[in-house]
């Protein structure tokens, strides 16, 4: 049996198509996008081979993490494909997420890229027209599952790197990261519960900005667990184990809390 393919979250630009590589869940959403595309027609071609996340949103990410400066965006889309050989290879579908905004409006290939990426597995996404939420479970069996990848996939994935980057994938440990990505990107983890900004709730009321720059209609009340914008910070660690769950849900006083996402298009 051959190994599992690699789920990513770049597009892979070929001579004919844009093809992306998804997880079952997106199939639906991916049909309607063929859908659209022939109604609008061809789009420009892009400068860039390997495109990633173009909508803004937030993204709940179990693995390892370095910040780029030595960089160019064309290198940046290099390791993207060196890392999805290295989990087809190994049978760990990693996923790669690089914060900010890394579109055809971002830098031009030879331009140097600055962001935090992220390799590992996907814990939960969205935000971009609303709060989505998140299923803590869900996320930390993202966790357990980029704890199990050995110390030799994790290697082979650092030995497209150089330099900074390199010491920083060396040292890098496993843990749970929160990060923004598309253009004018921002996003705020949130603990509480479904809201309007004229309604009441616990805590304090959150909610985020579509990418026609509109706010949006719904939001939270509750705890900010954490905020990350294209500016800085890029990336934060998180923790959403037992302890940290018991304390925040003793903290709010809502026993039916749940986790959300909401972006921001700034």
């Amino acid at each position: 049996m051959g190994a599992p393919a690699a789920v990513f979250s770049v597009r892979i630009r070929t001579n004919s198509s844009t093809v992306r590589r998804m997880s079952d869940e997106d199939t639906d959403d991916f049909e309607d996008e063929d859908r659209g595309d022939e109604e609008e027609g061809d789009d420009e071609p892009s400068p860039h081979e390997v495109s990633f996340d173009e909508d803004t949103e937030g993204v709940l990410v179990a693995g390892k993490r370095f910040s780029t400066g030595g960089m160019t965006r064309r290198q940046l889309g290099e390791f993207a494909k060196h890392v999805e050989a290295v989990a087809a290879k190994s049978g760990h579908a990693l996923t790669v997420v690089a914060s900010g905004d890394l579109t055809d409006t971002g830098p031009a290939p030879d331009d140097t890229a600055y962001a935090e990426v992220h390799v590992g597995f996907e814990g939960g996404r969205g935000g971009t027209y609303g709060p989505d939420t998140i299923l803590r479970d869900v996320a930390l069996h993202a966790l357990e599952r980029a704890k199990a990848v050995p110390d030799e996939v994790w290697a082979a994935v650092g030995e497209k790197l150089e330099g900074r980057e390199r010491e920083e994938w060396d040292e890098a440990s496993v843990s749970m990261y929160f990060t923004c990505v598309g253009p004018l990107t921002a996003a705020t983890l949130a603990f509480g519960m479904l809201g309007t900004k004229d309604g009441e709730g616990p805590g304090e009321y959150m909610r985020g900005v579509d990418m026609e720059q509109m706010p949006h209609e719904e939001g939270v009340w509750g705890l900010k667990v954490a905020y990350v914008q294209y500016e800085s910070p890029e990336s934060e660690e998180v923790d959403l184990g037992d302890a940290a769950h018991a304390e925040r849900a003793g903290e709010l006083g809502v026993p039916d809390a749940r986790y959300f996402i909401l972006a921001r298009y700034d």
